[in-house]
């Protein structure tokens, strides 16, 4: 066979990669001229292109004589196709689970790809459970998961993993890397500096996590004879909003406990600076700790006592062989480190006198 022209075979390696990194695996396979504007190419060398990719086994014609994509069952071309579905805005933490994907995928030699939704009802979520070799989900922050969704994520050919949250009850495998428990080990640091009283603080919307964390602080500070406010403003967990809260708190003659809790990264360094800004000392006048630093907590001024970032692909790794098919994962269960690693930094101190 003849070898193809280079513009064709330039065709050939551009579709290729669209369909290697399922690009075409939750909506169909546009129409040649569709593709030839997209690559910037005549019709006739996509339509060239087209039949040697049919040649080689990736596309074939449906019943209404419609190309589609038709990625090889197995074999050693065969790259497995993960999909990595977040909530239409990219957090620094949805980043992290991201980054942890792809470091997991390559090595195991899956591809990824990126998909954005807005709500559970997005023809993306289902797009992407028909069309990827599995999907990893991350949850919206403020929505149950729809039971409809639930049924068919949990389907017997499903290969589903949820991010960030504990859905084993729903019958889901999931992953996360902050164990609920961990949290003692932010408080158990501040009582032994001698705080009697330990505010909990939350700007985040609440869904499980959120939820647990605040739950965990209560159960503490009752086991241990302490005291301390829940204050829980649900505003979206940006840092402006934690700011604005603790800096109105504050003027409104509204004081805080000498330590506060953070639920989250955000939480915590808005507060920090509406309290540098109101003239107290943080570590000093009130000591200040996060759940979560999201990589940051050793490189802020004044460093955040936080419990650190895991890295999110070594407990990425078992999902990833469960849905390529080289392990098992039987019964739906939680994988989770056993702890998470306590940094001390300057933001928190012995309670004031």
């Amino acid at each position: 066979m003849a070898r193809p022209d280079t513009q064709t075979q330039l065709a050939v390696e551009m579709i290729r990669k669209r369909l290697q990194h399922g690009d075409h695996s939750t909506s169909r396979l546009p129409g040649e001229r569709q593709l030839a504007n997209d690559l910037g190419l005549s019709r006739p060398t996509v339509r060239k292109a087209l039949g040697l990719l049919s040649e080689e086994g990736l596309l074939t014609r449906g019943p209404t004589g419609r190309l589609q994509v038709m990625l090889p069952a197995s074999g050693r071309n065969r790259q497995p196709l993960i999909a990595f579905l977040h909530p239409g805005r990219i957090t620094a933490e949805n980043a992290l689970w991201r980054d942890g994907v792809y470091t997991a995928a390559d090595e195991c030699g899956a591809v990824v790809r990126t998909i954005g939704y807005e709500h559970y009802g997005d023809a993306v979520i289902s797009g992407a459970l028909n069309g990827f070799d599995g999907v990893f989900l991350l949850p919206l922050a403020d929505e149950s998961l729809p039971p409809p969704l639930v049924r068919r994520m949990t389907g017997p050919d499903a290969r589903v993993v949820v991010l960030d949250q504990d859905e084993t009850g729903l019958g889901l495998r999931s992953v996360i890397v902050f164990p609920f428990a961990s949290g003692d080990k932010l408080l158990n640091h501040l009582r032994e500096l001698g705080h009697t009283r330990i505010d909990c603080l939350n700007v985040q919307d609440h869904n499980p996590v959120v939820e647990a964390r605040i739950a965990g602080w209560r159960e503490f500070i009752e086991r241990h004879g302490l005291s301390g406010e829940l204050l829980d403003k649900r505003s979206g967990g940006t840092l402006d909003a934690a700011f604005k809260w603790i800096a109105s708190r504050l003027k409104g003659g509204k004081p805080v406990s000498t330590a506060l809790y953070g639920i989250t990264l955000n939480a915590a360094v808005g507060a920090m600076r509406a309290l540098h800004d109101a003239g107290l000392r943080i570590g000093r006048d009130v000591s200040v700790c996060a759940v979560n630093d999201e990589g940051l907590g050793p490189y802020l001024v004044p460093s955040l006592t936080s419990l650190q970032t895991p890295p999110r692909a070594r407990y990425l790794r078992k999902a990833l062989g469960w849905m390529t098919g080289k392990t098992q994962w039987p019964v739906p269960s939680l994988e989770q480190p056993k702890d998470a690693p306590l940094f001390i930094g300057e933001s928190t101190g012995p309670a004031p006198k």
